[in-house]
């Protein structure tokens, strides 16, 4: 099953309705020339290692969003499911990274040094401002587009012919993974029974940080084709 299945089968529900408003936005991801040169293996080499150091610093504030967001989970139940949830993607991601980085001749000191984008620094403290300060229905919402728009992606290129000698096929294998998808069903289900409960004021504003952070993952993708460092 695909993400664009999943939002079907979801009809009448808030995740259903979230990524029907994200929809405008969705296509313009899916047109990102870095995503569709990523497909066919012809990205240019400097700006991967551009994206995929941005997002190994993006990860490591990620995670602490996660757990922040499953310390608010209402029950135990919750909690738990939501960090196996959580822990899948995470050690999916972080396998990847390790492979990206020694393929690319990223050091750890290079990760250590690196300095966020304006654009993930930017996404990451939205992120963190959402999940320390709102409650975890809206936290929950801020997080599950990664997951989901990841899983999304992930689908549409995998289903693509594969291109021998691509060098970015483990990408391509990593977010449309079984248990990458598994992770991200889960998060989306935890959503909509948090939305279930949530007032009306309240799903307001898990739509408005959902829409908030599709935008983020759009604008994180197109800031590492433009290789984005800080302008002063």
């Amino acid at each position: 099953m695909d993400a664009s299945t999943q939002s079907t089968e979801l009809t009448g529900s808030f995740t259903a309705a979230a990524w029907d408003r994200i929809a405008p936005i969705m296509a313009e991801i899916e047109a990102l020339p870095l995503l569709t040169r990523l497909s066919d293996g012809t990205l240019p080499p400097e700006i991967f290692r551009h994206y995929i150091l941005q997002d190994a610093l993006y990860l490591k504030h990620y995670a602490r969003c996660l757990a922040i967001v499953a310390a608010k989970a209402p029950d135990n139940a919750q909690v738990l499911r939501f960090l196996g949830s959580a822990q899948k993607a995470i050690t999916v991601e972080q396998g990847l990274h390790a492979g990206f980085l020694t393929q690319f001749g990223i050091t750890a000191a290079d990760v250590t040094s690196a300095e966020p984008s304006p654009t993930c620094f930017a996404y990451t403290n939205f992120l963190l401002a959402t999940a320390y300060h709102r409650s975890y229905a809206v936290a929950l919402s801020a997080i599950l587009p990664c997951f989901w728009i990841y899983w999304h992606v992930g689908e549409a290129i995998k289903n693509r012919p594969v291109i021998e000698g691509n060098a970015f096929q483990a990408w391509i294998n990593t977010y449309g993974d079984p248990q990458f998808a598994a992770g991200a069903r889960e998060v989306i289900a935890l959503t909509d029974i948090a939305a279930r409960a949530a007032s009306p004021v309240e799903r307001t504003e898990m739509t408005d940080v959902f829409v908030r952070a599709s935008q983020y993952e759009w604008m994180f993708w197109d800031s590492a084709w433009r290789l984005e460092t800080w302008p002063v």
